[in-house]
């Protein structure tokens, strides 16, 4: 047993043990201690860890708008934004960033254009949904129109009608390219009274821009509506028409009483002829008789 101890060999093996041992422990103890420090810094890393999110944004226009006027392009894009969830969520909340084109470089006629971004912090990736847009560029031109009211008469009870219309603003402003403006003939506020309307109606009224064929023409009017007062009465043709009929029944009577008249006096007259030959005949047999 003695010469089983003094054997190097086995002095090798406990070592060999022994350390094994050790690593095992030193090891489950780094481990425990990572759970520890993973669980207590969860905030910080949902923090820092990336996130997506798609929102829709107003597209602006950098242009002379007092020259030209641009058309074709959507009011409103989508935009992508990735990075650090904590300011993702923030720059969704704030939004303070704008999405535009830049149109000051481009002539008239059409165009493609890409969209772009500024006030997108630099840890941010983004891209745009359309990633580029069609618009128009045309010279911008206003011209004053005045405004023809459309009532619709059929609504009008029987027996009365409207007069002119009153308007509050006799005339309005059309903005728009040239080409739009020139197709203008009339800009009219169509009132549409209710059913058997017998008063006065007052409303507001939407204003259109008409060309030759009756279509609406795009451009921006100002006012875009007028307040329009349609006077209703009586028709006067149906009071003529009355006066006419009881004058017509006057008169017809002053004629029956006429002839009345007269036939009293015929026959007056006829009964005193009658009387004055029975007279004279009394007279003519009793001087016969005398004789």
């Amino acid at each position: 047993m003695k010469s089983f101890w003094k054997e190097r060999w086995v002095y090798r093996i406990l070592a060999l043990v022994l350390a094994i041992l050790l690593f095992t422990y030193v090891k489950s103890d780094r481990m425990n201690s990572g759970n520890v420090s993973t669980g207590g810094n969860s905030s910080d890393t949902a923090l820092m860890a990336n996130k997506s999110k798609t929102l829709t944004v107003p597209l602006e226009l950098d242009v002379n708008s007092s020259k030209y006027l641009v058309s074709g392009y959507p009011s409103k894009v989508k935009i992508k934004i990735t990075g650090p969830s904590a300011l993702v969520t923030t720059t969704t909340n704030t939004q303070n960033f704008k999405a535009y084109v830049s149109l000051r470089k481009l002539g008239l006629g059409k165009h493609k254009v890409r969209i772009k971004e500024e006030g997108l912090n630099k840890e941010l990736s983004y891209s745009f949904e359309p990633e580029s847009i069609n618009v128009t560029i045309a010279n911008r031109r206003t011209k004053t129109f005045a405004i023809q009211p459309e009532v619709n008469q059929d609504a009008i009870a029987k027996g009365y009608e409207s007069k002119a219309a009153i308007l509050r603003s006799q005339t309005v402003s059309a903005t728009g390219s040239v080409t739009e403006i020139n197709r203008i003939t009339q800009v009219v506020a169509k009132v549409n009274l209710p059913n058997n309307t017998k008063q006065d109606v007052t409303s507001q009224v939407l204003l259109q821009a008409l060309d030759n064929q009756g279509d609406t023409v795009n451009v921006i009017l100002s006012p875009q509506t007028v307040s329009v007062t349609v006077p209703v009465q009586k028709s006067t043709s149906s009071s003529s028409s009355s006066s006419s009929s009881s004058s017509n029944e006057s008169t017809s009577a002053q004629t029956d009483n006429q002839k009345t008249t007269s036939s009293s006096s015929s026959s007056s007259t006829k009964s005193s002829s009658s009387s004055s030959s029975k007279s004279s005949s009394s007279s003519s047999s009793s001087s016969s008789k005398n004789s």
